[in-house]
């Protein structure tokens, strides 16, 4: 029996236990996909895209021209903490955490994956300053945002693009003088080798 027939067969059981239980390899299922018609390809295309909102996602960044697009509109939804009350509401790490996670996954262009970065520390940190304080763990995330932000900026072809972005956020920073951003001094100087003291 073929492996998709036995997917097909136990389709109650999760696929992913589906294919532990028969130890299916890539190799397997590669062979697997091409044995089959190409009206029974399209027919899985069909069934894997319709699985998840995940897989839905993934496939529209690598397979058309949304590069990354989708990410970008999805984030900006998860870290948009402003009610019509005014109470403002509390933004999941959780769903933040998965919606960068998707985007690694589906490898997008590297200034998708910055942009998403800066947009999170961005978003937990104008929290904690329009209320004067959150929830403790929106403080780490502000440090590990700025860290992954800074990282991938560095990591680009043009000194100019590094200036211009590492000058951004020099200047909030400076903007930000209160004992409770001594942690992000201290990590921006750490990897810009910039000593915001001596400014």
């Amino acid at each position: 029996m073929s492996l998709f027939k036995v997917i097909r067969l136990y389709g109650k059981i999760s696929i992913d236990y589906t294919l532990r239980l028969i130890m299916a390899t890539y190799r397997d299922i590669k062979k697997e996909f091409f044995d089959l018609s190409k009206k029974e390809q399209e027919q899985i295309l069909k069934e894997i895209y319709n699985f998840s909102k995940d897989v839905k996602e993934f496939l529209n960044t690598r397979l058309t021209s949304d590069n990354g697009i989708s990410y970008i509109d999805e984030i900006e939804k998860a870290t948009d903490y402003y009610t019509h009350s005014g109470i403002p509401k509390e933004m999941s790490v959780k769903k933040i955490n998965s919606i960068i996670s998707k985007a690694k996954k589906a490898k997008v262009d590297v200034s998708i994956l910055e942009e998403m970065e800066y947009i999170a520390f961005k978003a937990y940190i104008d929290f904690l300053n329009d209320f004067g304080g959150g929830p403790e763990i929106y403080e780490d995330k502000v440090y590990d945002h700025l860290k992954n932000y800074l990282i991938l900026v560095l990591e680009n072809n043009s000194q100019q693009y590094i200036e211009t972005k590492v000058q951004h956020i020099q200047e909030y920073l400076l903007n930000n003088t209160n004992m409770c951003y001594d942690y992000l001094w201290e990590l921006f100087e750490e990897i810009t080798n910039i000593n915001l003291r001596e400014i």
